[in-house]
């Protein structure tokens, strides 16, 4: 996965709507899953901004993400779902936030009585 970098600020580019963006930390940027999409759009931000002389970069970096993917192997977490397809699955930035996550989700369940466990995927 590839997440554009604003060298400016070391923040993340993170796609809020269909015209609207910020920069965030890398928890909340937004993957691109091919580097020549994520540099096309590195390039329309950098084309955006330097025409109002702001001497802004921006870079393309890979970068790990992983996703939970529930007990028998029947698909994956995401804010509505634990069987979600993976496309549509929550990303977490480190290994540990995604097992921190896993753990957290297994204990709150097993609370109500519900059997439930995740292991954590790379993408």
């Amino acid at each position: 996965m590839y997440v554009i970098k604003n060298t400016a600020t070391g923040k993340y580019y993170r796609k809020l709507g269909a015209e609207t963006h910020q920069y965030t930390d890398i928890e909340h940027a937004t993957p691109f899953s091919k580097w020549k999409k994520a540099k096309q759009k590195a390039d329309i931000l950098h084309a955006s901004i330097s025409p109002i002389g702001e001497q802004i970069n921006f870079e393309v970096k890979q970068h790990k993400f992983y996703v939970l993917k529930n007990q028998n192997d029947k698909g994956y977490m995401n804010q509505v779902s634990y069987s979600a397809p993976k496309d549509k699955a929550i990303m977490f930035a480190s290994e540990e936030d995604a097992k921190r996550e896993a753990i957290d989700l297994a204990t709150a369940m097993a609370r109500v009585g519900v059997e439930l466990s995740f292991k954590v995927e790379e993408i």
